[in-house]
């Protein structure tokens, strides 16, 4: 073992020190592998963030993997808001406030409800029964309910309309919300006759606020006369609105103001002459687990409310890591392919130190240098030379990958939390130049093998 390590390492000082004897032409050999490298790691790195960026972006829409999304239609055809072994368990859970937020306990109908007879309910209302039933049975940690609306709020003395999620304290967790400013919905908001609110940066630069450095009130006009608490400004999404000015003709767009709203001091301000949407309901089932909780959900509430009531959707498709794994695939292709035209130039170079090193060779071999040791020291001048360029072509993929202005690449998404230079880039990069090396001095070494050492002394 230790006559093998020793001549590792042996080989490994010897092909170091020729690469210092003809550093120039080993240089010039290697800027296409360099090259090379450094094009593919970034190349892969870059779809490696870009598609950790595209997941946070699809967890903010749609919640994270494994999250069902349940919208309920109720056709009249059923007489019970739950079932029979299920109505006392919504009961209770409504009675004891049924943690409306989830996991976090936030928001939500609470026991107001249960006092109010199943005849004279909303369909909304009975919906909102039947779904604190199924998370009281099935003991749902992780979930939330939401709602959309429009909020006409006066910023800075002009009535604006704002497109507003009415959402239950759980929804931060279901869909990893990230606040900007602030903070997200605490379970102290639910009892705030100033419903909490937060909103878009758009909406504080309508405001002519800088920025959020504690709770701020704005009024609002519809549906409700009321005052609304800023408590956090939310992340960007990256969408915005388009129109052309009139004046230029060009278009121009603008982010979309929009806000969240915390669906209890909400709802128990409406007026009794608005009528609410049926909120839809999410379930974080965990990844892998989506499809059941879908099939589950789907049964529940279709015996609840009648046959294709219940329209239920799991977020895991799949598609996106097997499209991250064939883009890698490809581009690491690409990248071998061209570095091996690089080695070409690598493989000239080597031939000729060959050559030029036939009576050293010659010498070694009378001495009893054995031909393995002579076929890896030659093969390994070749790794060694790709695998520095390797590491430099990465370092310039690492710099580049840092300055690569990711908000704008993806239509002004905000990425507050920058995913790391993915190590399994590096990695490949620094395979594939090492391969490429090994493949270059294959060759040369079986020639400088082939040499009689009579005929190299005599050289």
């Amino acid at each position: 073992m230790n006559g093998v390590l020793t001549g590792t390492v042996g080989a490994l000082v010897e092909a170091w020190a020729q690469l210092r004897i003809g550093k120039l032409r080993v240089m010039l050999s290697l800027v296409g592998v360099g090259v090379a490298v450094a094009a593919m790691t970034f190349v892969i790195a870059f779809g490696q963030v870009s598609a950790a960026v595209n997941d946070q972006l699809m967890e903010q829409w749609n919640g994270r993997p494994g999250t069902v999304r349940l919208t309920v239609t109720p056709s009249g055809q059923a007489g019970s808001d739950t079932p029979a072994d299920a109505q006392a368990a919504g009961a209770a859970a409504l009675a004891a406030g049924a943690a409306r937020g989830g996991a976090t306990g936030v928001g939500g109908g609470g026991a107001e409800n249960v006092a109010t007879a199943a005849a004279g309910q909303s369909n909304a209302e009975r919906v909102e029964r039947a779904y604190a039933g199924f998370i009281e049975r099935y003991r749902i940690s992780h979930w939330a309910t939401s709602d959309t609306t429009t909020l006409r709020l006066s910023l800075a003395g002009m009535p604006t309309n704002v497109s507003t999620t009415v959402v239950s304290g759980g929804y931060g967790i279901v869909h990893r919300t990230q606040v900007l400013q602030g903070r997200w919905f605490s379970a102290d908001d639910e009892d705030d006759l100033s419903p909490s609110i937060l909103v878009s940066r758009q909406v504080l630069d309508a405001m002519g606020v800088q920025e959020l450095t504690g709770p701020l009130q704005v009024r609002g006009l519809a549906p409700v006369d009321t005052t609304y608490t800023i408590v956090g400004v939310l992340k960007g999404d990256g969408d915005s609105a388009c129109y052309v000015d009139p004046q230029t003709g060009q278009e121009v767009c603008e982010g979309q103001l929009t806000a969240m709203v915390l669906d209890t001091p909400y709802y128990r301000l409406l007026p009794p002459t608005v009528e609410r949407s049926v909120p839809t309901l999410e379930v974080w089932a965990g990844v892998g687990k989506g499809s059941e909780m879908e099939t589950l959900m789907k049964n529940h509430f279709n015996a609840v409310f009648g046959h294709n009531s219940a329209q239920a959707q799991n977020n895991e498709f799949g598609t996106m890591g097997d499209f991250a794994r064939t883009f890698t695939l490809v581009v690491t292709s690409a990248g071998v392919f061209i570095m091996v035209l690089g080695a070409l130039g690598l493989i000239n170079i080597s031939m000729v130190t060959v050559r030029q090193r036939i009576h050293e060779i010659g010498v070694r071999r009378a001495f009893g240098a054995t031909s393995r040791r002579i076929f890896f020291s030659i093969m390994l001048e070749s790794v060694v030379a790709t695998v520095v360029a390797g590491i430099i072509g990465i370092g310039v993929a690492i710099v580049a990958m840092r300055v690569v202005p990711l908000d704008a690449l993806f239509n002004g998404f905000t990425v507050t939390n920058r995913p790391p230079f993915p190590m399994s880039a590096a990695l490949i990069g620094l395979a594939a130049a090492s391969g490429v090396g090994a493949l270059a001095g294959i060759i040369p070494a079986v020639v400088a093998v082939r040499i009689r050492p009579i005929d190299a002394i005599r050289f």
